[in-house]
């Protein structure tokens, strides 16, 4: 164990070493600085008592100086804290006085910049119920409403009003327009399929009801044929037995055989005219199914027809919207080939993130 454990010696709390800490800039630390060299500078020998003795006396050297360092450090401490106390107070006093003074200086400027704040506010405010009226639920609204929004903000008028936002605010507009007119477009063609949708969905429903009428019919018809056989078969029958006992009575019933005969024939053409009518109620049913199969293809045909014509329309609709961005871009400042070009470019996607929804 080195012999230099005994140069560290304990501070008392008013040493002068350590009031001279207190008393100088960074003194604190060189006090420090110095005991932690002289305290490192022994060299630990943890094979004899005496050497780990030795290790835990200049540990507790160690405390023993932090605790008389911060004892006087505590002392000084509250002998400073009356005059701390005054000086705070001024302080505060000082601060106080200071800020009050400031705002009052500066309340002509921040009236200025609240009554900005309030106008630049209200600009924005029409700027965001402009494009509002464009929303996410836009597509569940129904066509009349749509175009209540577009009469509206068409009505809207944007001038120097809207002062460094007025070309902002015609931006809006002109988005905003755009894509209600877009949205009214896809409604409406979402009604007029809807319309047709109903359309075709009466017409099969009828279709089908004039296929269970026909069935009807012919299963009368097949139901009159067999009831009309069976009973000529039945008559027959009868005729025959009556026939048998007319044989047997011939001596005595040769009147009754011949008024049996006459019978006989009569019932064999009720019989063969009850066949002929159902045979023309059968022919009837067969001519009605012949009907019904032209009506269908009628029916196709016109549904041909008329989907050709929705495609003509489609076309001349999307001239009539191509017209109206032309008409609006030209309203904007451009001639009409720039015009012309902005909307040829935007059908062949050639800018991005802009398309037209027809």
């Amino acid at each position: 164990m080195n012999s230099k454990v005994n140069e560290l010696q304990v501070l008392e709390q008013n040493s002068n070493a350590i009031v001279e800490a207190f008393k100088t800039e960074g003194g604190a630390k060189a006090l420090f600085d110095r005991i932690a060299e002289q305290a490192r500078s022994v060299v630990p020998d943890l094979s004899t008592d005496k050497g780990r003795k030795a290790i835990a006396s200049m540990a507790r050297k160690v405390a023993s100086t932090k605790t008389a360092f911060d004892a006087h450090g505590k002392e000084l401490k509250e002998q400073y804290t009356v005059i701390t106390n005054k000086i705070d107070a001024d302080r505060k006093l000082f601060r106080d006085s200071c800020d009050a003074l400031r705002d009052e200086i500066r309340k002509p400027l921040t009236d200025w910049e609240q009554a900005e704040t309030d106008r630049v506010a209200k600009h924005q405010a029409v700027i965001r119920a402009i494009h509002s009226l464009h929303d996410e639920n836009i597509a569940n609204k129904e066509s009349h409403e749509i175009k209540g929004y577009i009469f509206d903000l068409e009505n809207t008028e944007i001038d120097s009003s809207f002062e460094e936002f007025e070309q902002e605010a015609k931006i809006a507009k002109f988005e905003t327009l755009e894509k209600l007119r877009t949205a009214l477009a896809a409604r409406e063609k979402y009604e007029d399929d809807q319309a047709e949708l109903q359309r075709l969905q009466r017409e099969e429903a009828e279709r089908q009801q004039r296929e269970r009428d026909a069935a009807i019919a012919k299963q009368a018809a097949e139901q009159a044929r067999i009831e009309a056989e069976n009973k000529a078969k039945a008559e027959r029958e009868q005729a025959e037995k009556l026939a048998r006992e007319s044989a047997e009575r011939e001596a005595n019933l040769k009147a009754q055989k011949e008024a049996a005969e006459l019978r006989e024939a009569q019932l064999k053409q009720q019989a063969i005219e009850q066949a002929k009518q159902a045979e023309i109620k059968q022919k009837q049913a067969i001519e009605a199914e012949r009907k019904r199969i032209e009506d269908e293809q009628a029916a196709q045909l016109k549904a041909q027809q008329e989907a050709e014509a929705a495609r003509l329309a489609n076309v001349e609709h999307m001239r009539a919207i191509n017209n109206q961005i032309l008409n609006k871009l030209c309203e904007i400042g451009l001639d009409e080939g720039q015009a012309k070009a902005v909307i040829t470019a935007i059908a062949k996607n050639q800018i991005p993130h802009i398309s037209v929804k027809y």
